[in-house]
């Protein structure tokens, strides 16, 4: 595939519409869970974000890795995951690996899962449910520094290969190719509604410190719903790109699965990347805002750095996470002391840590450790989380919940941080802070706005 000249994307469709006839012309009836069949060509460079914003697609799907060596922009579905009774997280990885191949290391199928699974509060994060995995139909994508128009050929039950064959040829017609970016249009915001509100958040925090003072918990993260209501329907794109302009170091994010729904987010923290048996995950905890001038952002980030209260937090982060790799892995290695990773608006105390996996550990028991860290939950673990469960007046959904994508023989998730719910005309933010003993409700209220930053430029 890498050895092709770039054509262009129309040339390209031409290409994958003749070679989809072939396909479906031997391939009469298929095994449901038959291999993916990929079909993919190296095009002229488009980004691929643009192209789906040109998009008119119910379903489209969006994923951009921190590194910015990966993009991919998806529309429709090849094939869609969602719960089972009786189906286990083990079964749900071996479902999505029985379809993928390493013939092709970029077939991937993306999604994420439920903060809390089973527990709903409201209908508003009805159409992702505990968990949602999909591989896109088309895609653009780039791969360090080539760009591809690919197609998934899948077979649906009950369906032959022709009957496929024409509704591939359908939503491929159906594709456009912009020469120019479109202007970003966003509605005027209206209102803006904070659940927990100010009031809330002080009694919520200061009930958490008694609770810590008390040694019930050591650590538990506060999370606030901020909801902008505009005077127009949010386009999900629309507001991912403008974002974009605001985004350092970020996993980007867009899951579109509804006509009415979209979830979108540009995180900063890795939950865990797997590939074979190599492991890396990291801790993210403790925040300041970043400094109008070189010589402030050092000095808030020596003083961050050196904060008792902070540096607390944080070590509940990487205690927990080394504590899990011991469990997992046969080799760790931790990064001696904390370092800063900066953000556009902030910058946090972080801490990596890698390890190779023991033979028996699967993405399953990686995702069942791992999440949620201490960074979105608390410490201890479960203490922490039916405290949140009780207290938390919104359902959290994937906020906070890990979001990413599976390989054949590799994966990769981030937490779900610095996200949104689109609703039509609503806009609902999600961002937290780690309470432990020294915390203050006021300053833990300003460091969420701090979080919030980009998306509050984007709406302003």
């Amino acid at each position: 595939m890498d050895a092709q000249t770039p054509l262009s994307p129309s040339a390209a469709a031409q290409e994958i519409a003749a070679q989809l006839a072939r396909w479906a012309a031997g391939a009469g009836e298929v095994a449901p869970l038959a291999p993916i069949v990929r079909i993919a060509f190296r095009i002229e460079d488009i980004s691929p974000i643009e192209w789906l914003r040109a998009q008119r697609h119910t379903t489209q799907y969006y994923w951009s890795e921190r590194d910015g060596q990966f993009e991919m922009a998806g529309i429709g579905e090849a094939d869609v995951v969602i719960p089972k009774p009786g189906r286990t997280l083990d079964q749900l990885f071996e479902r999505m690996r029985a379809r993928l191949s390493p013939r092709h290391p970029s077939l991937r199928y993306y999604g994420g899962f439920r903060f809390h699974p089973g527990a709903v509060k409201g209908d508003r994060w009805s159409a992702f449910g505990d968990y949602r995995f999909v591989v896109p139909r088309f895609e653009v994508l780039r791969r360090d520094g080539r760009t591809y128009l690919t197609c998934n050929a899948t077979v649906p039950p009950k369906t032959d290969a022709s009957q496929a064959f024409n509704h591939f040829l359908d939503l491929l017609a159906s594709i456009q190719f912009p020469k120019t970016p479109q202007p970003i249009e966003l509605p005027r915001v209206k209102s803006r509604t904070d659940a927990p509100d100010r009031r809330g958040w002080d009694d919520r925090v200061n009930r958490a410190l008694e609770a810590i003072r008390a040694g019930k918990l050591g650590k538990v993260v506060l999370s606030r719903e901020s909801v902008f209501k505009g005077d127009a329907p949010f386009d999900a794109l629309s507001v991912l790109s403008a974002l974009l302009e605001y985004a350092m170091r970020s996993f980007e994010f867009c899951f579109h699965p509804a006509e009415d729904r979209a979830f979108i987010g540009a995180s900063p923290e890795r939950l865990y990347k797997r590939n074979n048996c190599h492991l890396q995950s990291e801790a993210l905890a403790g925040t300041r805002p970043r400094g109008q001038t070189d010589a402030k952002d050092r000095a808030l980030a020596d003083e961050l750095l050196s904060n008792e209260k902070e540096t607390r937090e944080h070590r509940f982060v990487v205690e927990r996470l080394k504590e899990n790799f011991d469990s997992l892995c046969r080799h760790v290695e931790v990064q001696g002391h904390p370092s800063i990773m900066r953000q556009w608006s902030c910058q946090h105390l972080y801490t990596r840590i890698e390890g190779i996996l023991n033979a028996d550990v699967g993405d399953a028991d990686l995702i069942s450790a791992l999440h949620p860290t201490p960074a979105l939950g608390g410490a201890p673990r479960e203490a922490a989380l039916e405290w949140i469960a009780r207290e938390e007046p919104f359902d959290r959904g994937i906020y906070g919940a890990p979001v990413g994508w599976v390989g054949f023989d590799a994966a990769e998730f981030c937490v779900a941080i610095r996200s949104g719910l689109i609703q039509g005309n609503e806009l609902a933010l999600y961002t937290g802070a780690g309470i432990v003993d020294g915390s203050v409700p006021e300053a833990e209220w300003n460091e969420i706005d701090t979080k919030m930053e980009g998306f509050l430029r984007v709406l302003r």
